[in-house]
C-alpha cells in the first residue's frame, strides 16, 4: 500500500522559480568576525561568576559586612555582558555550519537531517545559500520522502539541544512500523534562528519581547517561505512524497503566519500550498491574523454536520465551500495549533509580556472587530494579548480522557501511526514525563520505543461548551491539549506528544479498504461567492 500519493504542484510558479532550475551557488562568503565566539565564552564564564555570587550575598536583610561590595560585583556582572552585547551587537555573524557540507548533520540509514539557518532579519544567514542547495540536492536523490521541517522556538538556535530532540523524533519515526512498511524515507530540516541570544541565566528571560520581534520579521521575510516553497518542490519530484511542517513556540508564530499568508495568496487557485500537513506546538504568536483566517473561513466555508462518504474515522461532519468546489473532511485536518493546558510562556508571561511592548510602543487606541461566529464586537486588544490556544474565541477543539485500550507489543506512537483513531479515538501509553527517543537523539544513538504504562485512551472532539470557549467550525484547528501529554512550554518531544502527533497524522491520512492511504488534502482559500460568479 502507497502512504504517499503522487503529487505534481505547479505552486512554484507563483511562490519561486522551479527546484529543477537551481544550480550550484557561486559566491564567496566573507569569513565572520570571531569576536562573537569570544563574547559566547565570556558569557558563559560570566554566568558562572554570576551564579557564585549570588549564593554567597544574602539578601534578606542580615548583611554581613561585605554585603555591599559583593552586590556591586553582582550588579557588575549583570551589567557587564548587557554593554558588551550593545558594543558589539553588529559584529559580523556567519552561518554555524559555514563552509561544504556542515549543514548535513545526519546523512546515515535511519534519516536525513539538514539544517538550514536564517539572520536576525529573516534573509538566509548564508548569503551563498549553500546550506538551502546542500539540502535541496540531497532532497532530489532522496526515493519516497517524508520530510519534516522544524522551526525551533524561544531560547534556541542553530547548536542548542533542540537540535537532538528533532534527532530523537526522527529516528522514533525512521523506525515505525508503517515507515518500513512503505518503504519510506524520513528527511528532517531544522530551520534554525537567533532564537536566543543572551546565555545569561535568568536574564535571558527579559528577551522574550526582542526576539518575539525577530520571529515577526522573518515570518513576514520572503526567505523562510522561499525555503519551504523549494523544499516542498524537491519533495514533490517524487511520485509518493509527504510534506509535514512544524513549528513551536515563536517558530510556530513563524509557521502560523506563514500558513496564514500562503492560504490568502494562493486563494481561488487549484494549485496546492507547499505543505501537507502543518503543525503548531503552543505558538507564541498573538491572535490578530487567526481571527481574520477564522473568520474568513466561517465565512467561506458552510459546516454539514453530516459526514463525508466513506469517511473511515467515524466522526466529524465536512466543511463545503460556499462558492463551490470539494467538501473538506472534518475528520482530516491539514492545518493544526496544539495548546498545552499548562502552559504558563503562553498563557502568563505572553500577556504580560505583550502589554509591556503596548506601553513602550505607546499604543493607546484600539479598533473594534468582530468575533467569528457571533454578532459580539470587541476590542482588537483582547486578541493581540492572547495566543490562539489560550483565546476563548478561537479554541474549537479539545482533548479528553476516555476508556479504550489496545493490545500488542507495539507503543502508543505505533499503534496510532498503523491505526485509524476511529470516532478521534487514540492512545497514548508513556509516562507523563517520558521523552525516551529526545533522550535518544541527545545521545546519538537510534531511538527505542518508549516505556510503557496502561495505555491511555483520549479523545479528540469539538468544544461542547460554548460557555467557555466559542467554538467556530472551521477547517482549522485550535485544540486544548491535557499537560498529561505536553507538559508546560517545552515537552513537545514527549512520547505522548508523539503519539499525539502521529494520531494527527493517521487522521489526515486515515486508512481506506485494502490498506490503502487515503491521499493527502491540503488546501487554499476558495474565492467568496460573490468573486466566484466574476470569474
Amino acid at each position: 500500500s502507497m502512504l504517499i500519493a503522487p503529487r505534481h504542484s505547479p505552486s512554484h510558479q507563483i511562490l519561486g522559480p522551479a527546484i529543477s532550475e537551481a544550480a550550484e551557488p557561486r559566491c564567496s562568503t566573507p569569513s565572520a568576525i570571531k569576536l562573537p565566539d569570544t563574547l559566547a565564552g565570556l558569557r558563559r564564564r560570566l554566568a558562572r561568576q554570576f551564579h557564585r555570587y549570588t549564593a554567597e550575598v544574602n539578601f534578606d536583610g542580615s548583611t554581613p559586612a561585605d554585603a555591599t561590595a559583593r552586590e556591586c560585583v553582582v550588579l557588575f556582572f549583570v551589567a557587564l555582558p548587557l554593554v558588551l552585547l550593545s558594543l558589539f551587537g553588529c559584529a559580523s555573524m556567519g552561518p554555524a555550519y559555514e563552509g561544504g557540507r556542515k549543514n548535513i548533520l545526519n546523512d546515515g540509514q535511519q534519516y536525513t537531517l539538514a539544517a538550514i539557518e536564517f539572520g536576525e532579519l529573516g534573509s538566509y544567514a548564508d548569503p551563498c545559500k549553500y546550506e538551502l542547495y546542500n539540502t535541496i540536492q540531497l532532497l532530489k536523490r532522496t526515493e519516497r520522502p517524508l520530510l519534516v521541517v522544524y522551526i525551533h522556538g524561544w531560547l534556541n538556535n542553530a547548536t542548542s539541544g533542540d537540535v537532538w530532540k528533532f534527532k530523537g523524533f526522527l529516528s522514533r519515526l525512521s523506525q515505525s512500523r508503517q515507515v518500513k512498511i512503505n518503504h519510506y524515507n524520513v528527511f528532517g530540516v531544522y530551520f534554525a534562528w537567533p532564537g536566543e541570544t543572551l546565555e545569561v541565566p535568568y536574564l535571558e528571560y527579559l528577551t522574550f519581547w526582542n526576539r518575539k520581534q525577530a520571529a515577526e520579521r522573518i515570518a513576514s521575510n520572503g526567505d523562510c517561505l522561499d525555503a519551504i516553497e523549494q523544499l516542498s518542490e524537491a519533495a514533490r519530484l517524487h511520485q509518493n512524497n509527504y510534506v509535514f511542517l512544524i513549528g513551536h513556540s515563536f517558530g510556530g508564530l513563524i509557521l502560523e503566519r506563514t500558513v496564514e499568508h500562503t492560504l490568502r495568496t494562493l486563494q481561488g487557485q487549484k494549485v496546492k500550498p507547499p505543505w501537507d500537513l502543518a503543525l503548531m506546538l503552543n505558538p507564541a504568536s498573538d491572535s490578530v491574523l487567526a481571527r481574520q483566517l477564522v473568520s474568513d473561513l466561517y465565512n467561506l466555508y458552510s459546516y454539514d454536520p453530516n459526514p463525508v462518504p466513506g469517511n473511515p474515522l467515524n466522526w466529524g461532519g465536512q466543511f463545503v465551500p460556499k462558492s463551490g468546489g470539494t467538501p473538506i473532511a472534518e475528520s482530516q485536518p491539514t492545518v493544526v495549533e496544539l495548546q498545552s493546558e499548562n502552559d504558563t510562556a503562553t498563557g502568563t508571561v505572553f500577556p504580560i509580556g505583550s502589554k509591556v511592548g503596548v506601553l513602550v510602543d505607546g499604543h493607546w487606541s484600539w479598533n473594534q472587530v468582530a468575533v467569528p461566529r457571533t454578532r459580539q464586537v470587541v476590542s482588537e486588544r483582547d486578541f493581540y494579548l492572547s495566543t490562539p490556544g489560550n483565546d476563548t474565541y478561537l479554541v474549537n477543539y479539545e482533548i479528553v480522557p476516555t476508556s479504550g485500550t489496545f493490545s500488542g507489543d507495539w507503543d502508543a506512537f505505533d499503534y496510532n501511526l498503523g491505526n485509524n483513531p476511529v470516532g478521534g479515538i487514540f492512545f497514548t501509553s508513556a509516562p507523563r514525563d517520558s521523552e525516551t527517543a529526545a533522550e535518544a537523539g541527545r545521545q546519538s544513538r537510534p531511538a527505542a520505543t518508549g516505556p510503557k504504562t496502561q495505555p491511555q485512551a483520549w479523545q479528540l472532539r469539538f468544544v461542547p461548551d460554548h460557555d467557555k470557549y466559542i467554538g467556530v467550525h472551521v477547517p482549522f484547528w485550535i485544540v486544548r491539549v491535557p499537560s498529561e501529554i505536553i507538559d508546560n512550554h517545552g515537552g513537545i518531544w514527549s512520547d505522548n506528544n508523539m503519539a499525539l502527533m502521529a494520531a494527527i497524522f493517521r487522521m489526515h491520512r486515515p486508512i481506506l479498504q485494502n490498506n490503502v492511504i487515503a491521499p493527502a488534502k491540503s488546501y487554499v482559500l476558495p474565492w467568496p461567492v460573490g468573486l466566484k460568479q466574476k470569474q
